[in-house]
């Protein structure tokens, strides 16, 4: 099977079975998230902006030295929030993969059995994602502490011709190591997608999974590259900066009103104001946090059924079913 091919049966297999699209919302939740406005809100009032009241820094400080613990706890509870989240998408990825290939194979998936597949091999999804993200997360750290070296040798030259040049070069040098990390990325990301298909669809231990996608992946460059192209950056990319642009607009205008509301009428600010418009903007980040993947279920499903349909060919799998059977 070809590319076009590939695309072709994939689209059928996705609006076929939309049990799928379950699993697709799932593994849309850990790449997913609130959109990111570029830019300051910037509102133009006729009343003169608001000012806080009298001690209210004095206040603020010792409500966080009285309250501390309860920060901590706070961004620790987010911390293991975030980290469930990840993990229920790698598994929500996991089935979905599952499901791809039964799909493929011409048998219906089934809902309950491909929850207990994905869990049965859970550990080893996250043991391949650790190993490789590891080497990421340490280049990553390497390159910020280099560049924050250099930026302060910079600055503490006392030559100014000196101390231009050694900016320059820092700078120069971040570029390079932009461009290292984000080409490491996408040869990581790649290796993912072929180490968790050798890890579920051949039922290869984790580091078997990572040596089998390595060498699926060096043997097939070319059409590794262009499904990557077509797939991750043509329809998963594009659609999802879309999706991100237009939650952006009721973003903003939310913030907007809710910044008005609260801190329109100029005068001091009471800080309950300041709590209920934060209150307002995490409630309507929340809701669009799982609109968009929910717009994207069907999305990611599709890219991750081609992947699998992709892969199956790549390793000489058995030939899909020339009928789609109906959905149980």
């Amino acid at each position: 099977m070809e590319l076009g091919e590939w695309l072709s049966r994939g689209l059928q297999l996705t609006w076929r079975y939309k049990v799928l699209w379950i699993f697709g919302f799932l593994a849309a939740l850990g790449a997913g998230g609130p959109p990111r406005l570029q830019g300051n809100l910037n509102l133009r009032m006729q009343t003169p902006p608001p000012s806080f009241p009298p001690g209210f820094g004095r206040m603020l400080q010792r409500w966080l030295e009285q309250n501390w613990p309860l920060l901590v706890l706070a961004l620790l509870g987010f911390f293991l929030f975030a980290l469930l989240i990840q993990v229920l998408a790698l598994w929500g990825q996991g089935a979905l993969i599952l499901g791809s290939g039964e799909a493929a194979e011409g048998r219906s998936p089934g809902l309950g059995i491909l929850a207990r597949r994905a869990t049965a091999r859970l550990l080893r999804l996250i043991g391949i994602m650790v190993l490789l993200g590891a080497p990421g997360f340490l280049i990553a750290l390497i390159f910020l502490l280099a560049i924050f070296g250099g930026f302060l040798l910079a600055f503490a030259q006392q030559v100014e011709s000196i101390r231009i040049a050694t900016l320059l070069l820092t700078i120069l040098a971040l570029l390079v190591f932009l461009g290292c990390l984000l080409l490491l990325a996408g040869v990581l990301h790649l290796w993912s997608r072929l180490a968790l298909r050798a890890a579920l669809l051949e039922d290869l231990p984790w580091i078997a999974a990572l040596r089998r996608g390595l060498q699926v992946g060096l043997r097939r460059i070319g059409s590794l590259l262009l499904v990557w192209l077509v797939l991750d950056i043509g329809v998963l990319g594009v659609i999802t900066f879309i999706l991100s642009f237009l939650a952006a607009i009721p973003l903003l205008a939310i913030g907007s009103v809710a910044f008005l509301a609260f801190f329109g009428g100029g005068g001091p600010v009471d800080p309950s104001a300041i709590f209920r418009f934060a209150l307002v903007m995490a409630l309507t980040a929340l809701c669009l946090s799982v609109l968009i993947p929910l717009l994207l279920a069907p999305v990611i499903t599709f890219v991750e059924t081609v992947w699998t349909l992709a892969y199956r060919s790549w390793i000489g799998g058995p030939a899909p079913a020339g009928e789609i059977p109906q959905a149980a």
